[in-house]
């Protein structure tokens, strides 16, 4: 296998040709592309000569992405005989890629050994606090393992750039998240992709019930499983979800090069995710509630700053426009005047705030009337040997820093709890 770098025209001939292949359509700029890099160079030297993989830059093959529908990066097609025989968009771990590759080849997949079930401390999301508590575990000497369904690094690979991060005037989202990862790795840390299901509390040992009803066992849990974000729920909002309503600029930005583009949302992400836009968008309009911001003032004065963005205030979202099953524009209410609004655009971004990822332990009682873990200093909850960190906390402030800080804890808890 080789990793090629082939233009439309190149990539239409191997169509044409009737070729077997593996296609990754990228971005340099995408959080996960990168991630999904290191993936493709892991499986190049796994499986040798078998299959070609094609690299394909979105931003320098515009036609190709729009006429291979791609609209979320990393898209991944398995071509087979000239024909896409499937396909994936977002972050594809390495035996699972290997297992599709081989598939689409006609061989029978990689038997994966299998999974040891019992653990020290297990991890429940491999976010920016996961990570942190799987270092700090590590280091202690606890058998670790962390469970996360989607790429390693949480929020941090749909960030494009940390300017509060110690030590970094500014710093990549996606390479602080490998870095990271990598270093959690390094230590001896066990990984699974596997979605949390259920917890199951056994006294001095906790049970940890996956989709598929596979179990880990531990003495100690960290839920680090964070936020996900909320949706309007407006008429045509979740049918064009990956197709013009979209929840990670970073990840989508490209895809509005000159067009107009709206995000709904008064907070630090709204703002700061408005001034990336307005590098890629002919306009960036930002719906808001009110007049009264709560992002932070220096975001704010670059967002009125910048000639490209406009804020307009008292809108009320009502309806996502689709014409030619395409976003088309936003059907808000000003709510000063009464009367109804079309504002044109072919990307739609709420940044209305978040929501804990805890419906798998919500019979624990174990979280407030929110859905967010409740705490302690130490970052225990009230079930002995069950820990919360990051974003699923309730907390004042949700960040990188806090994040990881919250990790580090829970970590130390978690040790003293099981060696105590």
């Amino acid at each position: 296998m080789a990793i090629k770098h082939p233009n439309a025209q190149e990539f239409k001939e191997m169509l044409a040709a009737k070729k077997t292949f593996f296609a990754d359509f990228f971005a340099t700029w995408c959080g996960p592309c990168k991630m999904e890099s290191y993936v493709l160079d892991d499986l190049d030297k796994i499986m040798g000569d078998k299959l070609d993989i094609l690299k394909i830059d979105i931003d320098k093959e515009p036609e190709l992405t729009e006429e291979l529908d791609v609209t979320i990066v990393p898209t991944l097609l398995f071509i087979k005989d000239g024909e896409i025989a499937s396909r994936y968009s977002g972050f594809l771990p390495l035996e699972r890629l290997q297992a599709r590759c081989e598939k689409l080849l006609g061989n029978e997949p990689p038997v994966e050994a299998a999974p040891e079930e019992n653990y020290d401390l297990i991890i429940i999301g491999g976010g920016a606090a996961g990570l942190t508590s799987a270092i700090y575990a590590r280091r202690a000497g606890l058998k670790t393992l962390v469970l996360e369904a989607f790429a390693p690094g949480g929020k941090l690979i749909k960030t494009f750039e940390l300017e509060n991060w110690p030590g970094h005037k500014n710093v990549s989202g996606s390479q602080l998240a490998y870095d990271i990862y990598e270093q959690a790795m390094a230590l001896g840390t066990d990984y699974l992709y596997e979605k949390a299901e259920q917890i199951i509390d056994e006294g001095k040992q906790k049970i940890v019930v996956c989709e598929n009803n596979k179990r880990f066992a531990a003495t100690a849990v960290i839920i680090a499983t964070g936020t996900v974000e909320r949706t309007l729920g407006i008429p045509g909002e979740m049918e064009m979800i990956g197709r013009g309503v979209s929840f990670c600029a970073v990840c989508d930005a490209a895809f509005y090069r000159n067009k107009p583009v709206v995000i709904i949302g008064a907070g630090n992400s709204a703002f700061e995710e408005s001034l990336y836009l307005a590098e890629f968008a002919t306009h960036v309009t930002i719906l808001a509630r009110s007049d009264k911001y709560i992002a932070e003032l220096i975001t704010q004065q670059k967002v009125k700053d910048n000639p490209k963005i406009t804020i307009l205030p008292f809108r009320e979202s009502l309806e996502v426009v689709v014409k030619d099953n395409k976003v088309a524009g936003m059907r808000v209410l000003n709510t000063q005047t009464n009367e109804e609004e079309i504002i044109p655009a072919n990307g739609i971004f709420p940044y209305i705030g978040a929501d804990p990822v805890t419906k798998f332990i919500k019979d624990l009682g174990i979280t407030n009337a929110q859905g967010y873990l409740q705490v302690n200093e130490d970052m225990s909850t009230a079930i002995p040997g069950i820990y919360g960190a990051g974003d699923v906390c309730a907390k004042v402030l949700r960040q990188v820093v806090t994040a990881t800080n919250d990790g580090a804890i829970a970590a130390q808890s978690a040790l003293k709890y099981i060696r105590g």
